[in-house]
């Protein structure tokens, strides 16, 4: 695998030049496509084949006898996802002459797996990386104390609230045939949690480690639960790849540009994309449309039946969308537990009943606070960047803060899994 890696690296960076290098416009724009086309058939080759093969024999299955295929072994390389994506967006913007081709194969090599990023993101964009890899960065006390205070936030979310709330997931849905009636109105919440602390704990200790070098990444979660319509919750979460995907998807494909009709055809295909960006498989597929669905069904909402600058309506629209966004998405997210449509109709019917049994477990959602009280505070201060308030904190405070973080780390009953996102 590492010499796919080296293969991809040296192919990327020869295109870059190549581009660049090329006067004719038509020539540079067929170079660029081979390059893009390139790159997507090699994530396809090593993440869709099995995939491919498994769909021909269920479709074949389904109008005739089964059939028997050769289904070969493909380990999927590691980061694949996130570093065929960083080349993807370094070729387009040289063809945009947005940057300029690396001149240092060293340094695009760094660019292209930078430790932090290279698992699972964010998935940083060349005219962000790039420059600060070329510059001469300073270490700085702030930039210390900063990243270190992100990467502690970070270890926390990841080892005490998203390993403690996997425990209890894991355990309630390996029982799917014998849930409590309702249970899923708590478990789909503390997935919900689960997938962000977990996430956001992998996001923010590559953040933190960035900065201690000297580096600034992107902020790649901005207070998603807080978002009050699906299309706000997308510029929230995940926004390395929901920007990813509006850059380089869905506005080639003519965005908004086209009426209304085409806008919302078009983030359908960019959602079933997304789906499948996560995995090959079929949950990951209709989870895709699913997402897509949610965004086109608020965007008919807004367009034909939601009345605008009405000041009475406005708060009940808006806490109303805030409880819809949240549960349309925890929901959504039990989709990646479907093995199968008996186990999608049992979790359908456990939606809509309730008994009291259900209360029991609501204790789960105190791991949920001190993601909702940090939130809340970033919400209030109006901050992209995570703000500690770092020249506001005296010493004493800091102390308990790192130290309080340790213990919590230390002593926590978390499962040591890994993160979320690695399997991606």
């Amino acid at each position: 695998m590492s010499l796919l890696l080296a293969a991809s690296i040296l192919f990327n960076f020869l295109f870059g030049h190549l581009i660049q290098n090329t006067v004719n416009e038509r020539s540079r724009k067929k170079i660029a496509v081979l390059g893009i086309v390139s790159n997507l058939l090699l994530l396809g080759f090593f993440k869709y084949t099995l995939f491919a093969v498994d769909l021909v024999i269920d479709v074949y299955s389904f109008f005739s006898n089964s059939i028997s295929i050769w289904r070969p072994e493909i380990l999927l390389p590691v980061g694949i996802s996130f570093y065929t994506f960083h080349n993807i967006s370094y070729l387009v913007e040289i063809y945009k002459k947005n940057i300029s081709a690396s001149k240092d194969l060293v340094t695009f090599s760094v660019y292209d797996i930078f430790f932090p990023l290279l698992l699972a993101g964010p998935i940083e964009r060349p005219n962000s990386l790039l420059p600060q890899l070329d510059s001469n960065r300073r270490i700085t006390k702030e930039g210390l104390y900063k990243g270190f205070s992100i990467f502690v936030w970070g270890i926390f979310l990841k080892t005490v609230i998203a390993d403690s709330l996997a425990k209890f997931v894991d355990t309630s849905l390996s029982q799917s045939g014998n849930l409590t009636d309702g249970i899923l109105w708590i478990i789909a919440p503390a997935f919900a949690f689960q997938v962000y602390a977990d996430f956001s704990g992998y996001s923010n200790c590559a953040r933190g480690l960035a900065y201690v070098m000297g580096f600034q990444l992107m902020n790649n979660f901005q207070r998603p639960f807080f978002a009050t319509n699906p299309v706000q919750f997308w510029q929230k979460w995940h926004i390395s790849l929901s920007s990813w995907l509006r850059d380089y998807v869905y506005i080639p494909l003519g965005g908004n540009r086209s009426g209304f009709l085409k806008q919302n055809f078009n983030i359908l295909i960019v959602w079933i994309l997304g789906g499948l960006w996560h995995g090959a498989t079929y949950g990951y597929l209709v989870w895709g449309i699913y997402l897509g669905f949610c965004i086109v069904i608020y965007n008919l909402f807004k367009k034909f039946l939601i009345p605008s600058n009405n000041l009475i309506l406005e708060p009940i629209l808006k806490y109303t969308g805030l409880f819809l966004t949240f549960f349309s998405f925890s929901f959504g997210l039990l989709l990646f537990r479907v093995s199968n449509s008996e186990v999608l109709v049992i979790y359908i019917k456990n939606i809509f009943s309730f008994s009291a049994e259900t209360l029991q477990w609501s204790f789960v959602i105190l791991y949920f606070l001190p993601i909702l009280i940090f939130d809340y505070w970033q919400e209030k201060l109006n901050t992209k960047e995570t703000d500690w308030r770092l020249k506001e904190m005296p010493i004493i405070f800091w102390s308990v803060f790192f130290f309080g973080f340790l213990i919590f780390c230390l002593l926590s009953p978390f499962a040591k899994q890994e993160f979320f996102y690695f399997q991606f």
